[in-house]
């Protein structure tokens, strides 16, 4: 299994076995009824026989010229990716195909591409990657490699068709989740866990396994909405925030600060706080309606508030070290 091959020489950090038993249970999640032709499709997309152009300056992560294909390859591509709608991160340019997503990811990662430094040479880890989007803006630092974890099928699906066409060696994704990076010890360089930590009900559990994970000295990259306040609390909604069902705890930064000082991170540092536009997170025609976005979520009247009367989201980022 692909695993072994970029992980078998780590044994010393890595539950490999382990990691192998959740591979063999997932290898059969593309097959299900949904996915299961739109996963054997990848293997009909159109092939060339050079590596096209990658660049990844500025908002789109842009692979190869609209010249680079036939006219027929052109609309094979197009029509695969749109097969694959939604798509929430972006945006890519692909052959000319502008794949907008649901979400700027641009606007997140000029937020917090000063802060991070030079990635040369480093071993990352992207916890909740989507379809990889980050993962391929991290390429220009030349990481020793970027390990992608969503246990999303169609995440996977789309990573992989941008994939086939940058052939990046050093880039992997796995159907693994937050609850899977207990298998890695003293391994990655920086841990990204972005937009996760309010899906599950532990926070300082999660925060304490990442810190195991990292190798001393490492970073966690932690991006997560919040509320305002100045105080270290947390909201804990009865039942949805911004209609989301899966949400428990939604903190303040100086709450956010003291997760992290209670995982007994170091040098924690602020790196950016800011109120979630319709700019950042809105529908495209990449994912159109019905698929919800912000404007959904929040109260049409009060835009400060969430359709249940709770503070509106900000976003916020914190880097901390081990």
């Amino acid at each position: 299994m692909e695993i072994f091959n970029y992980l078998s020489s780590f044994k010393n950090c890595c539950d490999i076995d382990s990691l192998k038993k959740i591979s063999e249970e997932r290898s059969s999640w593309p097959l299900r009824k949904n996915t299961n032709q739109l996963w054997k499709k990848l293997d009909s997309l159109p092939s060339l026989s050079y590596t096209p152009s990658f660049n990844s300056i500025g908002p789109d992560i842009k692979i190869g010229k609209k010249e680079d294909l036939s006219d027929e390859q052109y609309n094979e591509l197009l029509e695969q990716s749109k097969n694959l709608i939604p798509w929430k991160k972006g945006p890519f340019d692909l052959f000319g195909i502008k794949i907008d997503g649901e979400w700027r990811s641009d606007f997140k990662w000029t937020r917090i591409e000063k802060a991070l430094g030079s990635l040369r040479g480093r071993r990352i880890l992207d916890i909740g990657c989507n379809n990889g989007y980050f993962i391929f803006k991290m390429m220009e630092h030349n990481p020793e490699m970027v390990l992608g974890l969503d246990p999303v099928v169609r995440c996977l699906l789309q990573f992989r068709l941008i994939q086939s066409y940058t052939n990046f060696p050093n880039t992997f994704f796995e159907l693994w989740g937050v609850e899977h990076v207990k298998y890695f010890k003293n391994f990655f360089d920086d841990i990204f866990y972005m937009g996760i930590i309010y899906h599950h009900k532990n926070p300082i559990e999660q925060l304490t396994t990442i810190r195991e994970a990292l190798k001393p000295g490492g970073r966690i990259i932690f991006e997560t909405i919040g509320i305002p306040g100045e105080g270290p609390y947390a909201l804990f909604p009865e039942d949805r925030y911004a209609k989301m069902r899966n949400i428990w705890f939604i903190p303040t930064i100086s709450c956010s600060v003291n997760w992290l000082k209670k995982a007994k991170f170091k040098n924690v540092e602020i790196v950016s706080s800011s109120k979630l536009t319709f700019e950042e997170q809105r529908n495209t025609d990449w994912c159109p309606p019905p698929h919800q976005t912000l404007k959904d979520f929040l109260d049409p009247k009060d835009i400060t508030k969430t359709v249940e009367g709770h503070p509106a989201p900000i976003r916020f980022c914190i880097i901390a070290e081990k």
